[in-house]
């Protein structure tokens, strides 16, 4: 599995690898629809970071409001702490440029999902307007917001295990008519 999905790869479609939101969003933009080009950090890329968080943390997190409030932002300090890797962040500066050139904006949005056909939509995060040079630190935050104290609850209501989480990042030229 390539670190990058590129919006050639039949992967886009296969909601597994790159979430339901952009493997909709693949489907439409084959279909004609006026969806803007884009590209995804594939759920196994940013699989590691999530699992090491769990395992120094701890599962699941404590039950009480306040200490779910604690643990969530310990994990999310965790995320952005370890960041992307430095072979993923070249990976990610290489296809920005080739998206929307050096200079561009892209809008980079998580796509998170789990167990039972679990998705986490409107509740992982989404940036709008992302110059280059914070392109690895977005998607480190779109992979820190998989443990946000809402997505932790929205997962326990649900019944979902929180290590069959994963969250999928897209990158996205952020107007339509660009291609």
């Amino acid at each position: 599995m390539p670190r990058l999905v590129t919006a050639d790869l039949p992967a886009l479609l296969d909601p597994s690898v790159v979430g339901h939101r952009f493997a909709r969003q693949a489907a439409l933009r084959r279909q004609g629809f006026g969806v803007p080009a884009f590209f995804c950090v594939p759920a196994t890329a940013l699989e590691e970071v999530l699992t090491s968080v769990l395992d120094r943390l701890g599962v699941p997190p404590p039950t009480s409001y306040p200490e779910l409030l604690t643990w969530s932002e310990s994990a999310g300090k965790e995320i952005r702490a370890t960041g992307v890797e430095d072979e993923l962040a070249a990976a990610l500066c290489a296809e920005f440029d080739r998206l929307v050139g050096p200079g561009g904006l892209v809008a980079v949005r998580a796509s998170a999902f789990g167990g039972h056909g679990t998705t986490f939509e409107g509740i992982s995060s989404g940036y709008l307007y992302v110059p280059r040079h914070e392109l690895a630190d977005r998607v480190a935050d779109c992979c820190a917001s998989v443990f946000s104290p809402q997505a932790l609850l929205h997962a326990t209501h649900r019944g979902v295990d929180l290590r069959s989480i994963r969250v999928a990042v897209g990158v996205q030229r952020t107007a339509v008519g660009q291609g």
